[in-house]
């Protein structure tokens, strides 16, 4: 069988993807099921991709491709800090990976973000304002596991 390989410039880098791991649309349920069963190393080279089905949380893709991203917290730190920058301005897909996304996070791993979130509370852009970032990044920073963060 022959698979077709096509080529995604991810965050800088060509990466070379079979596209038959991708979904192919916000409905492929199905897509994200086969990732489920596939091993990490074929998944991690396309985590950015993985990554932009979570931009509008209403896709029905979304929800469970949350499932497949929680596995890999770890590999998608560069990727989510690049999110949360103030030059990124889909600020929707923000509000989504911070009340989505991070609380699926194990508490070791969120610390990384901490500057991001409470840059984004204390000093949104005017985007993240209007989509209501600093509020969801002030709730989250509120959490309960976060108390550790005042160290």
């Amino acid at each position: 069988m022959l698979i077709n390989i096509i080529s995604v410039l991810c965050w800088g880098a060509i990466v070379e993807i079979s596209n038959n791991l991708l979904p192919e649309n916000k409905f492929d349920i199905s897509a994200v099921n086969s990732l489920m069963g596939l091993p990490d190393e074929e998944v991690i080279p396309i985590l950015p991709e993985l990554l932009t089905w979570i931009q509008d949380i209403n896709w029905p893709i979304a929800i469970p491709m949350l499932s497949v991203l929680k596995k890999f917290e770890k590999h998608l730190q560069p990727y989510i800090l690049n999110i949360l920058q103030p030059e990124e301005t889909d600020d929707v897909w923000k509000y989504w990976i911070i009340s989505k996304l991070l609380p699926l996070f194990s508490n070791e791993k969120l610390k990384v973000y901490k500057k991001s979130i409470e840059r984004i509370s204390k000093y949104p852009t005017h985007g993240e304002k209007k989509e209501e970032v600093d509020i969801v990044a002030t709730s989250f920073l509120a959490q309960s596991y976060f108390n550790s963060w005042a160290k």
